[in-house]
């Protein structure tokens, strides 16, 4: 167990001391019914009912009766506000009972996700590469407890577990629609043309943007399962991966590649305008054929019962 007067002596930044403990308390002083803890709860609470925007000191002192400037003695500031929040509001607890390593990644993923169901605004603080925070460090212990055992490089245990902690957040950020306007939801039909986005257009004539009336979860499990499937699939492959060269941003921005994939879209779409005059060209000559043919068997019927017609009054004829 680490000393804490040694974490005490790595002077730490206000708000993650406190979260390590090591914080010195505030001056006493009159009236001391504030703490760190009420004033973090007290956040949270307006954060959860209107989102990030609605934290401000002003805000959080009036909701706990107290004076804006009252807060400065616990918190240094929003940003050490916000910090505190999102350690506090990440705290989970992961039974740990799946059998095998897929079935406790799964848990691991789902009760994680629990916090930001709780928290929704827990997705615009998306997660670093670093956890700093015991909660946030927490999550990661608990993902590396599914992982246990399983023939996996232990440098390649922490991206898996930050490849589904951003899936996590992003799916949260992303199913969400509360800043999505209705009229503007209700004009992506017209806006969303099929000269523009002619493989989207159709999706979203069909209502593929409308508020779902399905459970959200089924969407979350779709996405969770296949990146599980992957990381199923590259134990089972068992090679190395292709070296990644990052690009640097100097070409996306590059004039000439901007123009160049501009051409390659115009391309695109003109191949997609051909592809679609000649389905429309083998479409009329089809219906041309078969108009044809419903033609002849009319004309064949016609004779048939003609045929049919002068043989039965020869036969009657005969009879006489």
């Amino acid at each position: 167990m680490s000393d804490p007067a040694h974490i005490d002596s790595l002077n730490l930044p206000h708000a993650h001391a406190v979260t390590w403990g090591v914080a010195a308390l505030p001056h006493r002083g009159p009236k001391r019914e504030l703490s760190t803890e009420r004033i973090v709860e007290a956040a949270i609470e307006l954060a959860d009912a209107d989102g990030l925007d609605a934290v401000s000191m002003g805000k959080v002192a009036a909701s706990l009766g107290a004076a804006p400037m009252s807060l400065y003695r616990y918190v240094t500031g929003k940003d050490d506000l916000l910090l505190l929040m999102f350690d506090t509001a990440s705290e989970v607890t992961v039974p740990g009972i799946g059998s095998t390593w897929r079935e406790r990644l799964r848990e691991w993923a789902m009760f994680v996700r629990t916090t930001y169901d709780a928290h929704p605004w827990l997705a615009d603080l998306p997660p670093s590469s670093t956890p700093t925070t015991p909660n946030r460090l927490a999550i990661i212990e608990a993902g590396l407890a599914a992982l246990e055992g399983v023939r996996m490089p232990d440098r390649a245990k922490l991206p898996t577990l930050l490849l589904l902690l951003g899936y996590i957040g992003l799916y949260a950020k992303a199913s969400s629609n509360a800043a999505v306007d209705d009229a503007v939801r209700r004009a992506l039909p017209e806006l969303v043309t099929d000269e523009r986005f002619p493989l989207l257009a159709p999706a979203v004539r069909a209502g593929v943007f409308e508020p779902a009336d399905t459970d959200a979860d089924v969407g979350f499990s779709f996405g969770l399962s296949r990146l599980l499937d992957g990381i199923d699939r590259w134990l089972e492959r068992n090679e190395e991966d292709d070296p990644f060269v990052a690009m640097p941003v100097a070409i996306a921005n590059d004039k000439q590649v901007r123009e160049a994939a501009k051409v390659v879209e115009k391309a695109r779409t003109e191949l997609r305008q051909a592809e679609a005059k000649a389905a429309d060209a083998v479409a009329k000559v089809v219906d041309r054929l078969r108009a044809a043919e419903a033609r002849a068997e009319a004309v064949a019927e016609r004779e048939a019962a003609k045929a049919a017609l002068k043989a039965a009054k020869a036969e009657a004829k005969a009879r006489k």
